[in-house]
């Protein structure tokens, strides 16, 4: 197997390199949160760790991440080298009170990556403003909508479903002066 050099790599290509070893041995994660907002941003967020989401026990990811030299805390593994830190978050993979079943893949030189759409991570982020008053996740998700194809219609359906027309529409606000 390639070397991997910890101390150099992308969050991108880590998201990438976690998800590829997990599944070359039968184990399904998705990519959710900041690192998704620094995914579709291109990095005008930077997140400082990698959150999948996995349906399976801890014990074959850590004895996997091990082998790399990763070491395990809790849900979260640290390298020495890594500047970013991988955690692993409980199913199921929700916005707010919807369900999340489908989910994006990007191909990149490093590998495939499964995530939250772009969509998906606008709801995301908009859950954390909504819920939490939380302005740096509406922020993250006025770059994701900036620099990807979002469905707006979705977004306002969830959000009424939600009850936060109030809030959506400050989003929507916000959005349309940035451009």
């Amino acid at each position: 197997m390639k070397k991997i050099d910890f101390a150099n790599i992308t969050l991108k290509e880590l998201a990438c390199f976690v998800y590829e070893t997990l599944k070359n041995h039968n184990i399904d994660v998705v990519l959710v949160g900041g690192a998704c907002v620094s995914i579709y941003s291109e990095n005008r967020y930077q997140s400082m760790d990698v959150d999948f989401a996995t349906y399976v026990e801890l014990k074959p990811v850590e004895k996997i991440l091990n082998e790399f030299g990763f070491k395990r805390l809790g849900r979260s593994f640290s390298h020495e080298n890594c500047p970013y830190l991988i955690d692993f978050v409980n199913p199921p993979i929700t916005v707010g009170n919807e369900a999340i079943h489908k989910f994006q893949t990007l191909r990149t030189e490093t590998g495939r990556l499964q995530l939250l759409s772009p969509t998906d991570c606008v709801k995301d982020r908009l859950a954390s403003f909504f819920y939490w008053n939380d302005i740096q996740a509406l922020d993250q998700a006025i770059l994701v909508a900036q620099g990807c194809i979002i469905d707006k219609s979705s977004v306002e359906k969830w959000a009424k479903a939600e009850g936060f027309s109030d809030k959506l529409n400050q989003f929507l606000e916000m959005l349309k002066s940035s451009k």
